[in-house]
């Protein structure tokens, strides 16, 4: 099959079933998805069997249609695809609360690195001396050699 033979196919199925409007967004959705795979080196047979059956596909979209037709006016909007219930959207997180959030997890940070100190502190601070005097130590040697 070929891209055209898909459009075709597609808009057969969904003509008369929906709105000129839902056949219209579909189409071209359904073209400029196909375009951009195969500008992204993908062949358009590759494209158009991971699409499948363009039947299946408008009977997905005549009943998502259907269902969209079904609700209170204004409670779903439609996208030709799918619908989403009004008020689902995601929400986006205010800047201040990521600036809050990054200095919570900064705080975190520093203070488990601090009780890490804390708790290997007797341990560090005799290596640290041991060291400094093996240092000095050799620093001497290899001078008076």
């Amino acid at each position: 099959m070929t891209k055209q033979d898909f459009i075709e196919k597609l808009r057969f199925a969904l003509n008369g079933k929906v709105s000129a409007n839902v056949v219209s967004e579909n189409i071209q959705y359904y073209e400029d998805y196909i375009n951009t795979e195969i500008r992204k080196g993908k062949s358009e047979e590759e494209v158009l069997a991971a699409l499948g059956d363009p039947r299946l596909i408008a009977r997905t979209i005549i009943t998502t249609s259907a269902q969209a037709d079904n609700t209170d006016a204004g409670e779903y909007r439609e996208y030709g695809r799918a619908t989403e219930p009004r008020g689902h959207e995601r929400k986006r997180m205010p800047v201040w609360m990521w600036l809050v959030l990054g200095m919570l997890i900064v705080v975190l940070i520093f203070s488990a690195v601090v009780s890490l100190l804390s708790f290997l502190w007797p341990i560090l601070v005799p290596m640290i001396i041991i060291m400094a005097v093996m240092g000095v130590v050799k620093f001497f040697r290899d001078w008076m050699n």
